[in-house]
């Protein structure tokens, strides 16, 4: 039996051998421009942006981002780094900044 599980097994040709680990939650974004969401038992919220507000998506998270997919068009709309000892993740997709066209 040893021998048995520490051998590899046959897979289809192409397959992928790594095993993360994905997260699919469907939400739609918040009139403050925010999703919240759950991870390890704290609550973080996405920054995606207030122009968003109301859009219906697809959040789709592994272990190190969160990416914001539009339900409707398929456009990446946000993608989030996950830092657990945050607890507002800002979106990667727009330049830092108060206001358009700051580069602060």
């Amino acid at each position: 039996m040893a021998a048995y599980t520490a051998s590899p097994k046959a897979a289809p040709a192409g397959a992928r051998t790594d095993h993360g680990h994905y997260r699919v939650r469907y939400d739609h974004v918040g009139s403050n421009g925010k999703i919240s969401f759950r991870r390890a038992g704290r609550m973080h919220h996405l920054g995606i942006g207030a122009h968003h507000h109301g859009k219906r998506c697809i959040l789709i998270a592994d272990d190190h981002t969160i990416t914001v997919v539009h339900l409707d068009t398929g456009e990446i709309i946000a993608t989030n780094t996950i830092d657990p000892a945050k607890t507002y993740w800002r979106n990667q997709e727009r330049e830092p900044g108060r206001w358009p066209g700051s580069r602060s």
